[in-house]
């Protein structure tokens, strides 16, 4: 602090300030306020928009699965509802459009669901347009896609005693991106998922059950160990029965 002395100069004289004055100087010291106020907001915001992110792409999820059992629905109409391997096919590959790339024995996978040569069907598949790419990937993605859509459970039913009708419901496994959803909505539904796979074989009437199993058992482990990732999507169509 400075101090006038006789001959009117002044010199600095050093000394504590009093708890009243420093108390006041805190009070109306604002430096590093916007950055505590930044360290406050930030991981709200962040938060904020990792739910509104998630909450879209689960969105898009909902509308493929229904496009999926529409697919099915389509396939059933016309081939009739004992084409169960030619449904599950539709709703998978409506499916691998969001379904990850990275999954182990992509071919053993594929072949144990009816597909005898997965090369020549990805090729095929690579020709569509909106489906070019690395054919590798879209082996993973079609497995993988396989794996987490549910065998689509399909029925025919009678409007009005007139109009004879197929429906489909389909079932599809995804996986959050940013957030474990999964605790949130409860995980037993994943289990019960996982279970069906291994039980019902011969529902599911594979080339060889032995040989599905042993291409599925470390993929299905992984959606059962990461089931608080992983979140259970329903799909519904309808659509008038053509085939008989």
């Amino acid at each position: 602090m400075m101090r006038k002395t006789e001959d009117g100069g002044r010199k600095t004289v050093f000394g504590h300030r009093s708890p009243v004055s420093s108390g006041r100087r805190l009070l109306h010291d604002t430096e590093g306020q916007v950055l505590l106020e930044a360290v406050i907001v930030f991981p709200v915001l962040l938060l904020f928009i990792l739910v509104v992110m998630e909450l879209s792409m689960l969105y898009n999820a909902k509308q493929l699965a229904n496009y999926a059992a529409f697919s099915a629905a389509r396939t059933a109409a016309v081939y009739g509802i004992d084409s169960t391997a030619k449904r599950h096919f539709a709703a998978a590959l409506a499916m691998s459009s969001i379904a990850s790339t990275n999954v182990g024995k992509a071919d053993e996978i594929i072949k144990a669901y009816w597909i005898d040569d997965p090369n020549l069907t990805v090729a095929k598949l690579c020709e569509i347009p909106g489906f070019q790419g690395d054919s590798t990937k879209w082996r993973g993605r079609l497995a993988n896609a396989y794996l987490r859509t549910y065998l689509p459970q399909c029925d025919t039913s009678t409007a009005s005693g007139k109009r004879k009708h197929v429906v489909v419901n389909v079932t599809y496994i995804y996986r959050c991106s940013f957030l474990p959803l999964g605790n949130v909505w409860g995980t037993s539904a994943i289990a019960a998922y996982c279970d069906t796979l291994y039980n019902e074989l011969g529902v599911f009437k594979f080339h060889d059950p032995a040989q599905w199993k042993q291409a599925v058992r470390d993929p299905i482990k992984l959606i059962r160990d990461a089931s608080r990732w992983n979140l259970r999507i329903n799909g519904h169509a309808v659509m008038d029965y053509w085939a008989g």
